[in-house]
């Protein structure tokens, strides 16, 4: 389910991408995002809702990614190899289930948190924002330890999972 927050962000994110602009939505994409993102995107953006395996029918660069909720690791893993190569410098990736579901947060953590080509920008709950940069090697040493501490989140957000789980 999709915050308040989450929507408002996901449709301002969309709102200033200037046409033509291409936005590519995968994985387990809730309805709340596909909405939030058309209501946001003028005309002359493309938005495109992709199965996984559908990197062909989508041609060019991406200015903004969405990533959903993906299960089990490989197929997590497997979006963001097909993927986030193709966003612009300067685009945007949206993760859903980022530091809250245990495959996607791995993936997330060895394709894009240690990469040099990402910043992480922020979470809204489990919906994380990077941006395609070129960081420096300080830059990197910084962004490691700002994804570092939302692991705090996730070994929070696991507890309460398995509480959950066991008082059923």
């Amino acid at each position: 389910m999709f915050s308040t927050a989450q929507i408002d962000r996901l449709e301002a994110c969309a709102r200033v991408l200037d046409p033509p602009a291409r936005v590519v939505m995968t994985g387990s994409v809730p309805p709340e995002a596909v909405a939030a993102i058309r209501r946001g995107a003028g005309d002359g953006v493309e938005v495109h809702v992709v199965g996984t395996g559908e990197v062909a029918s989508v041609e060019g660069s991406i200015d903004l990614l969405f990533i959903g909720p993906a299960a089990p690791y490989s197929v997590a893993a497997e979006l963001f190899a097909r993927w986030s190569g193709r966003v612009a410098p300067g685009g945007l990736l949206f993760v859903y289930g980022a530091f809250a579901t245990p495959p996607l947060t791995v993936a997330l953590l060895r394709a894009i948190g240690v990469s040099r080509a990402w910043r992480y920008f922020g979470r809204e709950g489990a919906l994380a924002e990077y941006v395609r940069a070129d960081l420096t090697h300080g830059e990197r040493v910084l962004d490691a330890l700002a994804q570092l501490a939302q692991l705090a989140y996730f070994t929070r957000r696991m507890a309460r999972r398995r509480v959950t789980r066991g008082n059923v």
